[in-house]
Order: C-alpha cells, then structure tokens, then sequence
C-alpha cells in the first residue's frame, strides 16, 4: 500500500494515472474487428510465383533511375477491360497454367503470375494476377458473378451491405501478391506498380481490395487497421459496370477506423475510376466511389425484347460489348463523328434500390432511345427551375484535364 500511496502522490491521481495508462499520450489505436477474416482456403494455381519474378530480375542490374524511365504510363483503359473480361474465363479439365495462359490471349507483353480461387458453394470466388516483366506492372483482375456463390455475394455483400466471404477471399489474395511485390524489392530493388481491375460484381471485389491494400494488414486470421505507411500500398483501380461500391467501403472504414477525433481513413483517397454502361438495374445499384465516367458502348443491335423486358439490364450490361466501346489502338474510348471521345463525366446517377417500379419505369420513359440520356429542356420537364427532373446528369468530359489523384507506388 506505501508503494501506491508514494506512487500516487507523485503527478496526476490514481484514478486518473489509471485512465493514462489505457490510453498514452499521443497514441490512438484503431479498433479490432473479426468482420474481414483471412481466406486459409483459397488455392493459388502458381504457389510459387515469385520465383518466376525472381527468375527474370536475377540477372538484371536495375536502377530506381532505369526503372522510372523504362516503366510507361498505367496500363490503358482498354487493356484493363480486356483483363476484367478474361477473368470469366474457366480452366478446362486437365488444362495446364501454360496452356491457360496460352487460350487468355493475354494483351502484348503480359503474362499469367497466378490465379487464386475457392470454389466452395457459398464463396465461389476467382481471380487472376497478370505481369508485366518490362513494365514493371501487375494487374489483379477479380472475377463477376458466375455462379451461387457470387450470387449470394451480390445478395448479401452488395444489396445488403454485409461482410461475406468473398471480400476475405479477394482481400487475402491482393495481400499475398503486395507481399511478395514487397519482398521483391527488397532483395531486388525492383519496385512493381498494383493495379486492380473487374467487371460488376468483380468491379465491387477491386474497389474492396482498394480499401484493404492501403489502408489494413494481415493480423493472424484476420484484417485488421495498418498504421504503418511505409508498408501500404497505393493500386489504381479501374472498375466496369460495378454496382458501386460507396456504401461498403464507407462501412469499411467506420469498421476499422476510430469515429470522431484521429480518424485516419477518407475513401476519397483511394484511387479508382469507374466506367458505367447504360444506367441499368445492375449499374445503378448503390452509389459510387472515385472518378465515375459514362460510356457509350454500340446498343444499335438491341432488338425489341432486350429493350423491354429485364434482359435489357443483360445487354446494356455486357462485358463483351463494353470492352468494343474502346479503340485498341489508342487504349481509349472510340471517338465519334465530330473527334470527340464518346465518353462524360458523371455529375449525377441514378440509384435503383432508391426507386419504385414505376419511378424506375418512368426515368427510362424520359430518356432518349438508346439509353443516351439527354432529355429536352422543355417547360414540362423542368418545371422547377434550376432543378434536373432525372437522377443523371453529366458533363463533357475535357482531354486536357489529368486526375491528380491518381498516383503511383
């Protein structure tokens, strides 16, 4: 007792030394949380990929200077279309890595690292890292919805805006790939650009592992806040037809950041840009984050039936027809009659989940034929000034305008 007492008479009162001693001066611990868990499941098709990265680097002397001059711009937006689409593509019975990659067509330059996947009922999750040796650049391609349970996934993880299995299984698979990026460069000095990429569902699964990558690490069988920003890492994202993803990552980040004073986490941080079709029930399930552009992919063979009944949503939402809306060879949108690219910018969206059917109904009653979504300004429209009647609004998009958000490593 005589040591507490000379103890206590030394500063601040016992009960409020008790309270210092929870929480020290100028240190804020995040909170510890069991919603995104590690996937011990998922099965990498190339277990030992770094030796293959290793293997190409061992006899190369490069220079952070060589590197910088010898690494291009990120990857175009075309060439990460054609990854988020090759990410549907199956192994065949019996189908080697070699052979797989060989049926990819892989854009010019790249090559298969690994494919991770967990095949079980209720995850059903599938994904492709692609390299390029001379660029220095790795691209993870997340697979969409292909079978119950990436359905389940669109069920509970999208409309619903809970944690599923899937995140976990896309996450672990992002942090396996930083790791040995990471390792690389430190037994090499070779440092690797991250970019992330996916159509709809593997859209959502991209912007997620966004999140994860800059801002958490790998705590035994969980995820858990990183506040060492020496080891992050920072993707460009580039998403397709997502179901937008804002809720979610906003829900992320009260998940593992403190609420009021010390918050660390802004998903206006995360570098992602999103490429929406025609507003359909699929693109205009939640709100978005990031850069968010409407393109124009070619609807002119929509017959009758997909221009009215549910398999509009099908069509307009296609990945083959979204990855022809861009010009090989420029890697950008196609440019129409007058030399403008036939891309906007999006100012507003529409969110279905929001709207009644017959809202639903009517805004597609107020927009031009094929889904170009420019209504007349007439006095029954805009009866209210200064007021836009549809939940879409763009602008023209400016060549001459660079995001300053988007960064590399």
């Amino acid at each position: 007792m005589s040591a507490l007492k000379s103890e206590g008479s030394q500063g601040a009162p016992r009960e409020n030394r008790a309270s210092q001693l929870d929480q020290p001066a100028g240190k804020i611990y995040p909170p510890f949380s069991e919603k995104l868990s590690v996937d011990e499941d998922l099965t990498l098709s190339k277990k030992e990929f770094k030796k293959t990265i290793d293997d190409f680097y061992k006899d190369k002397n490069l220079t952070p200077l060589s590197q910088l001059t010898a690494t291009p711009a990120f990857p175009t937006p075309h060439v990460l279309a054609q990854f988020a689409s090759k990410a549907y593509t199956d192994y065949e019975k019996q189908e080697t890595d070699a052979q797989y990659e060989t049926r990819l067509v892989l854009p010019e330059g790249w090559k298969l690292l690994t494919t991770a996947s967990n095949p079980s009922l209720t995850n059903g999750y599938f994904g492709a890292a692609c390299w390029h040796p001379e660029h220095q650049q790795v691209v993870i391609a997340h697979r969409g919805t292909a079978n119950l349970g990436t359905l389940w996934t669109d069920v509970k993880g999208v409309m619903l805006n809970q944690y599923v299995s899937q995140m976990g299984s896309a996450s672990t698979f992002a942090h396996m790939v930083v790791e040995v990026l990471r390792e690389v460069y430190e037994e090499n000095g070779v440092s690797f650009q991250l970019f992330f990429t996916g159509h709809s569902l593997g859209g959502w699964l991209a912007q997620v592992t966004t999140f994860s990558t800059e801002y958490l690490k790998r705590e035994g069988y969980y995820f858990q806040r990183n506040n060492n920003e020496q080891n992050c890492s920072y993707p460009h994202t580039v998403v397709f037809d997502s179901p937008g993803c804002k809720d979610m990552l906003l829900q992320m980040r009260d998940t593992f950041d403190v609420p009021y004073d010390g918050r660390s986490i802004d998903i206006e941080h995360l570098d992602i840009t999103s490429y929406l079709s025609a507003p359909n029930r699929i693109n205009t399930c939640k709100k978005h984050a990031g850069t968010v552009y409407r393109i124009f992919p070619d609807l002119s063979d929509m017959g009758w039936w997909e221009r009215n009944t549910a398999f509009y949503s099908l069509a307009t939402h296609s990945m083959n027809k979204i990855v022809k809306a861009f010009d090989p060879a420029t890697g950008q949108v196609y440019k129409d009659e007058q030399g403008q690219l036939k891309v906007q910018v999006v100012v507003d969206w529409p969110i279905s989940a929001g709207l009644s059917d017959e809202e639903y109904n009517n805004f597609f009653k107020n927009a031009e034929y094929l889904n170009y979504y420019h209504p007349h300004s007439n006095e029954e429209i805009f009866w209210l000034k200064g007021y836009h009647p549809l939940r879409y609004q763009t602008k023209t998009y400016d060549e001459r305008v660079s995001n300053l958000g988007v960064f590399c490593q």
